[in-house]
């Protein structure tokens, strides 16, 4: 099939209303991007940590807004959610002690790196400059208990030094506290699989995207041409993940699909825990629907 050690029923297409139960050890915390809800809503943070615990996520992760302080420490101490992650740029938090501790008084303990457009990542000197601003800011929030990390999109895959996928080098340039988001959407558009590049980097992978996407248009999380069951399989078997985030960029009904991926990430993770995880050498292989 395309699962070492699983069921035939495994390979089948999930049925989320047929899940059964495992033991709560298994499970991972689930968490929404706010990014999601950034194009078509207007809620602020505050409203959009409200709405996550309501619809049953464990954790949110904004990506600005974060000086509506008193705000958002009452929503956070208003609800069940913790704001365990936060997308924040390497040049917003350099030498900015101030905003720092801002992010530590949330309770943050991941801060990740959203986004770095092509042209780093063709170019080995460039990449390699960028890849020591992200092990200087890990080594500063490491003072304050928080890890930062690296978020891919899809060009990391595509752009080659020489003939390794320059996300590939990237890695190869932090250092062991610096940790990666993998967007499982993103990195299937780049060409690559999301299950291997999991299971390649398990011991820096903290979070996972669970963005759906095919021929690079976004789709629901049940829908596209990655297969989240088989991402949450790795992401327990094989990895030590603490997130499994939500992310559907500019989501079209964008309170909906927020339920949407709660309901889904809960079912995900409901799931039986199979022993094996997800091989690299099948036709039929669990990343592909």
């Amino acid at each position: 099939m395309g699962v070492a050690g699983a069921s035939s029923a495994q390979a089948q297409q999930f049925d989320p209303d047929n899940a059964s139960i495992h033991g709560e050890e298994d499970e991972i915390a689930i968490g929404t991007q706010f990014w999601t809800y950034n194009a078509n809503s207007d809620k602020s943070v505050a409203e959009l940590i409200h709405e996550a615990d309501d619809a049953g996520y464990d954790m949110v992760e904004p990506f600005t807004g974060f000086d509506n302080v008193d705000s958002i420490t009452t929503a956070l101490e208003e609800t069940d959610v913790e704001m365990g992650s936060a997308h924040v740029g390497v040049g917003s938090l350099e030498d900015n002690d101030e905003f720092i501790q801002t992010l530590s008084d949330y309770g943050v303990n991941h801060l990740v790196h959203a986004y770095q457009g092509p042209d780093t990542f063709s170019d080995e000197s460039a990449l390699e400059e960028f890849a020591g601003r992200v092990n200087a800011v890990a080594d500063r929030l490491a003072e304050e208990d928080i890890q930062y990390g690296y978020h891919n999109h899809n060009h990391e895959f595509e752009e080659t030094i020489g003939d390794t996928p320059a996300f590939d080098v990237f890695v190869e340039n932090l250092n062991d506290n610096a940790h990666l988001q993998i967007d499982a959407g993103w990195v299937l558009t780049g060409g690559y699989d999301p299950i291997e590049y999991i299971q390649k980097y398990s011991d820096k992978v903290f979070s996972i995207h669970m963005k759906n996407m095919a021929g690079g248009d976004f789709y629901e999380i049940d829908e596209g041409a990655v297969n989240m069951e088989a991402v949450a399989t790795v992401a327990r078997n094989a990895a030590d993940v603490d997130y499994l985030i939500y992310e559907y960029d500019a989501a079209p009904q964008p309170m909906a699909s927020m339920k949407i991926g709660a309901s889904w990430l809960e079912r995900l993770n409901s799931r039986p825990h199979y022993g094996g995880i997800c091989g690299t050498d099948s036709d039929t292989h669990p990343a592909l629907l």
